[in-house]
């Protein structure tokens, strides 16, 4: 708008925005955005009750698209405007500063995700709507696109570490 000198209305909705001239005159916009999937801000919540420490976003979205979707979930931390090496790079980060024993686990669904899904401890794509390459490099693909199955996820991989030790009487790996 402003290249072909065309004055219009900025928008303050969240989102991806779309301005829309016609011969040179303005005449509106459209907001392009996600949802938040109905379950999200539960299964944050079941995460941190399960001892997950800190829950992260990592997103190419726009900063106050972010940051308000992630004070909407009650997430610890957001990283938002992030290519996908950026994503990478903070997952690097993130990896070298945790614990021996912790486990550093990313959610993503798109192509920009599938380095980062690669690269986490465990990489868990939503396949419902997910792109192939994500799904393709997963460790757990989700195909609800329901987050709170992630819980579930992790109370199985607990239970299924439990009996694996149980039933070989020693501290192992499984």
């Amino acid at each position: 708008m402003e290249r072909e000198n065309i004055s219009f209305e900025e928008s303050s909705a969240l989102g991806s925005i779309l301005y829309i001239a016609i011969n040179k005159k303005y005449v509106g916009n459209i907001v392009v955005s996600d949802q938040i999937k109905k379950d999200s801000k539960e299964a944050i919540k079941l995460l941190k009750a399960l001892g997950v420490k800190k829950t992260i976003m990592l997103t190419g979205d726009k900063k106050s698209v972010a940051t308000s979707v992630g004070k909407a979930l009650g997430l610890d931390e957001i990283h938002a405007e992030l290519l996908p090496e950026d994503k990478l790079n903070k997952v690097e980060e993130l990896l070298n500063s945790k614990s021996k024993r912790g486990k550093l686990f990313f959610v993503g669904d798109g192509i920009n995700d599938t380095p980062v899904l690669a690269r986490a401890d465990i990489g868990i794509a939503m396949g419902g709507l997910g792109a192939d390459a994500a799904i393709d490099v997963a460790d757990i693909v989700i195909m609800t696109d329901e987050p709170s199955k992630i819980v579930t996820a992790v109370k199985i991989a607990r239970r299924t570490r439990k009996n694996c030790m149980a039933k070989h009487h020693i501290s192992i790996r499984c």
